[in-house]
């Protein structure tokens, strides 16, 4: 034993940095993807441009736009420019008189400081012409003059400058989207590992939640070798102490109810003696009364701690009309027998068929329909209702008995709970165990069970799926 917790103990702190280590490395490859994609790019891009400025000639390209000048103006050398090839465009920069670019780009730095300063010095060879006309100063840059007069500055930018060019104008953005690209998918990735097993143990919660014991984790969440891993194993092993602990329950519970049954035989024998010998006495009425209570009680503990036993009973495909409308003749004549008008009314809109436990859901209808009965008013009526609504069977049986409080219509399913405003005489002979045997069986067969106070009394609702 000693060994085996050393090994789990040893194997959660080898496991227990996966998750961790998984998110790192998502994160980091996020990074790591977006700049290497980055660089290849960029790569790319500076070997085309190398590739297409190879061929290229200032002197041939100031010919060309001076061509486009003289023939069709400012719009004919702005068309010029506009349809240079490949990354040719990017070298060029044509710019007016007003230092402002032909295709309204954003001047490089460098072309700035020389517009700047190309004005400057024509402004001070003007002076210069008219001093010294001997004296022609150096042109740095090629100058086009239109058919208007109009003069326009051609700059050509270095090649090694195209790339840095085009990533500071154009590749910000292309970056920003192939980062937001690369992480949205990654990180996706990453959320849909995460919250897919997630979901599988909410699944799992909600199943023990609703009854059903059996329910385990799948084995794709428990075989993880990460925190998720160990969640979903630690997970299966408190569903199988809760199975255990409440299958003992049920055990002991079956048990002390039949050794229960065997004193309450031979006290109804001993008190069949007493009255022989002492004839009719109040007092021993008194005792039968208490003696038949608690064999019905006992009776509704077997029956509650048998519904688990029958939950992997005899499946049967099973007429609900026949099945409530057998149970409401029952309880008719059970009531008649009494001496009580047992006043029911049965109303079929859509008969339904399912598949189940006949014995269960009989118990299940009988149980909710005497408990209408028991807290019925003298001269009311019981409505009993069989229809269908989207893919489910709707079973509504509602008495006039005044209702519930409103904060005990989920309560009154709960085992051994009595209302606090029906604390008659027949529920204390109840027990509070027919709305919990109901709901019991109804959780077996998928379905669910609810209850709701009218103007006049409580109506019970089950629904099962078709």
């Amino acid at each position: 034993m000693a060994s085996a917790t050393c090994y789990s103990k040893e194997t959660r702190q080898t496991t227990v940095r996966s998750l961790l280590i998984k998110i790192f490395v998502a994160f980091w490859s996020i990074i790591l993807i977006t700049i290497v994609i980055a660089v290849a790019v960029a790569q790319s891009y500076a070997d085309r441009t190398r590739l297409s400025l190879q061929n290229f000639e200032a002197g041939d390209a100031v010919l060309e736009a001076s061509e486009a000048l003289r023939s069709s103006g400012r719009d004919g050398l702005t068309q010029w420019l506009r349809d240079l090839p490949g990354a040719t465009g990017s070298l060029l920069y044509i710019v007016d008189e007003q230092g402002k670019d032909l295709l309204h780009r954003r001047l490089p730095t460098m072309i700035k400081i020389s517009v700047r300063r190309f004005n400057e010095r024509g402004q001070r060879t003007q002076r210069q012409r008219l001093d010294r006309p001997d004296v022609r100063p150096a042109r740095p840059f090629s100058q086009l003059i239109g058919p208007d007069g109009d003069v326009y500055t051609m700059f050509v930018m270095p090649p090694q400058i195209v790339g840095t060019q085009w990533l500071a104008e154009r590749g910000r953005a292309w970056l920003i989207g192939l980062a937001l690209l690369v992480s949205g998918g990654v990180s996706y990735l990453l959320a849909r590992g995460i919250s897919r097993p997630i979901k599988r143990l909410r699944e799992s919660a909600n199943a023990i939640a609703d009854g059903r014991l059996d329910t385990r984790v799948a084995a794709s969440v428990s075989e993880r070798s990460d925190e998720l891993g160990l969640l979903a194993n630690d997970f299966n092993r408190m569903a199988n102490e809760l199975q255990r602990a409440w299958q003992k329950q049920s055990e002991l519970t079956r048990n002390v109810s039949h050794e229960l049954r065997s004193p309450l035989a031979r006290l109804r024998v001993a008190l069949e003696l007493v009255r022989r010998k002492t004839g009719e006495l109040a007092e021993l009425d008194r005792i039968e009364t208490e003696t038949e209570r608690l064999d019905k009680l006992i009776g509704r503990i077997l029956e509650y701690s048998r519904l688990d036993a029958d939950q992997a009973g005899v499946i049967t495909t099973i007429d609900l009309e026949d099945l409530v409308q057998s149970v409401i003749d029952d309880v008719r004549y059970e009531y008649r027998d009494l001496g009580n008008d047992a006043r029911i009314s049965f109303e079929v809109q859509n008969a339904g068929v399912i598949s189940g436990n006949a014995s269960s859901l009989r118990s299940c209808v009988e149980n909710v329909l005497r408990n209408a009965m028991q807290h019925n008013m003298e001269d009311g009526d019981v409505k009993v209702r069989l229809g269908t609504d989207a893919t489910q069977i709707v079973i509504s049986i509602e008495d006039q008995g005044g209702g519930v409080a409103e904060d005990e219509l989920t309560k009154i399913f709960e085992p051994f709970y009595r209302s606090r405003t029906m604390r008659t005489e027949h529920s204390q002979r109840s027990g509070g165990l027919g709305l919990a045997i109901a709901a019991r069986a109804i959780a077996m067969h998928g379905g669910t069970i609810t209850a709701s106070n009218t103007d006049r009394g409580l109506r019970v609702e089950i629904r099962l799926p078709a």
